[in-house]
């Protein structure tokens, strides 16, 4: 089998190391549980980790899944990890390990021949939320909270209609979704770019407009991300113009209910995440930028562009992204 390049910046050094997974793998999915455990995912059921900050990697394996593409990954401990495949009808999946990755369980496959997943987000190490395509013009939402062990449909009676061609989100980051403690909220794009915000138990939702680029079905918000319960930032832009940026990166100071623009942001992004209220670091194939203000300015990092990454609650921060390179941030 091929060989991944993976590549490890510390400090003034960078490191080199392989590891056994196919470099064709690109890397949608990344979870940075603290400085020393980190896993990544992506197609060709690639699945990775490490355990000491990125000294040594080990490919993991879902038996049966190897034609299948990891999205999202999200390491709940050092010991339990929900995976998600996306792609049409049955190549949507979500799939739970309690044993650091040594044996694994489907705990969710759609059954719906239209739907398609898209990302996964958690508040904690037990509720999570999942989001997929509009099934019957209404977003697809599942919801646990024991972790991914078992998962329920979110009543779609009580969600906002979608309009016609309006994406529920991008599987491009596994970002395109927020769970806090308090709210929830949902990017979409295609024909329409708004925000779905829901309370906590997402028994009430809105129907919010953003001033993103859209109109297109490569075009709308690819990523959100809060520091809080009022500071967020929204990027994305058009995927088919990766060099490209118009607005296509907002920010929030009254928990979504309004978005105003960034100054100045050049390229297409499909992942952000806060390092702190300050600081924002956000990436996506046309480079790795960062905002010391929130969000409403940004300077281009020396960093390639990655399709994914995360900060961990430590501060450790990684990006993942085509080719099966992984990098660590340093900022």
């Amino acid at each position: 089998m091929k060989q991944l390049l993976l590549l490890f910046s510390f400090a003034a050094t960078i490191a080199h190391a392989q590891i056994d997974v196919n470099t064709e793998a690109s890397l949608r999915g990344i979870s940075v549980y603290d400085q020393k455990i980190i896993w990544v995912s992506g197609s060709h059921g690639a699945l990775a980790k490490t355990e000491d900050g990125g000294i040594t990697w080990a490919t993991v394996k879902i038996p049966g899944t190897d034609s299948l593409d990891f999205r999202d990954v999200e390491v709940l401990s050092p010991t339990e990890v929900v995976v998600m495949s996306a792609g049409l009808g049955n190549k949507s999946n979500v799939y739970r390990t309690i044993d650091a990755g040594v044996t694994w369980k489907s705990v969710f496959a759609n059954n719906y021949p239209e739907g398609f997943f898209n990302g996964i987000s958690f508040s904690d190490s037990k509720t999570g939320v999942l989001t997929g395509d509009p099934i019957a013009n209404k977003l697809f939402v599942l919801k646990t909270k024991n972790g991914g062990a078992s998962w329920k449909r979110v009543n779609p009676n009580k969600l906002p209609m979608m309009a016609e061609n309006e994406a529920g989100g991008f599987a491009a980051s596994g970002s395109h979704l927020y769970l806090g403690d308090n709210f929830f909220m949902n990017g979409t794009g295609g024909r329409m770019a708004r925000i779905l915000k829901a309370n906590s138990s997402f028994s009430v939702w809105s129907a919010i407009y953003v001033p993103f680029i859209q109109g297109e079905s490569s075009q709308g918000i690819f990523s959100l991300d809060f520091c809080d319960e009022k500071h967020g930032v929204a990027v994305g832009g058009d995927y088919t113009k990766e060099n490209q940026g118009s607005d296509n990166v907002m920010i929030t100071e009254d928990g979504g209910e309004s978005w105003v623009p960034a100054d100045n942001f050049p390229v297409y992004q499909s992942s952000v995440r806060f390092v702190s209220c300050d600081q924002v670091v956000s990436t996506g194939p046309g480079g790795t930028y960062v905002s010391n203000d929130g969000g409403y300015t940004w300077q281009k990092t020396t960093y390639e562009g990655y399709h994914t990454l995360d900060v961990a609650p430590d501060g450790s921060i990684w990006a993942a992204g085509s080719g099966g390179r992984v990098m660590k941030i340093i900022l």
